[in-house]
């Protein structure tokens, strides 16, 4: 508490004795049942099950897209330090940053590349596919500039950005497909 504060000073009891107002029924939340279940999903048919599937998917492409930034950006910082001439840095320990870093990249390829049948299952995101397989091929280069480093960078925030919007719009057609049947007659 502050002493010099203008606000009401109001001492808050501790120990749970004090029940808030509006939270009487919870009071003894103690004996209450455990909820071993989650609630049953609503099945809104096949063609909602898809689309959220695909939404799902193309979430987990984000990801992966975005988690391959970080140790390509690593490593362009790294082997800068590594190129320069400065005598205060133990080329050893950079090396072997650089090398986990490499190791940590090549997992998240190893993903991106599972993840491209989805895009030929799916031909209206076949330029996904083209994308990641940029991503991938740029990520093993040696960037020589700030530049370079930053362009691939905005590769993947061009994929994660398309991708966003995209699951919006299959987030559209879900609700859409909620809606048709929360209103069809039973």
């Amino acid at each position: 508490m502050d002493p010099h504060s203008e606000h009401e000073q109001k001492v808050v009891p501790l120990g749970g004795k004090e029940i808030p107002v509006g939270m009487e029924s919870h009071a003894d939340w103690m004996s209450h049942p455990i909820q071993s279940e989650a609630p049953v999903k609503e099945d809104y048919g096949e063609e909602y099950n898809e689309t959220e599937k695909l939404r799902e998917e193309l979430g987990n492409v984000k990801k992966v897209v975005t988690s391959i930034c970080q140790p390509v950006q690593t490593i362009y910082t790294l082997q800068y330090i590594l190129d320069s001439d400065d005598q205060t840095s133990d080329k050893k320990a950079v090396e072997k940053q650089i090398l986990d870093q490499q190791t940590k990249r090549d997992q998240i390829i190893i993903e991106l590349k599972r993840l491209i049948p989805l895009f030929e299952k799916h031909v209206e995101y076949i330029s996904y596919k083209e994308g990641i397989e940029e991503v991938i091929k740029q990520s093993y280069k040696k960037f020589s500039s700030k530049e370079e480093n930053f362009e691939f960078g905005s590769l993947c925030k061009k994929i994660t950005s398309t991708i966003f919007k995209d699951q919006k719009t299959l987030l559209d057609k879900m609700k859409a497909i909620k809606k048709a049947k929360a209103t069809a007659p039973q």
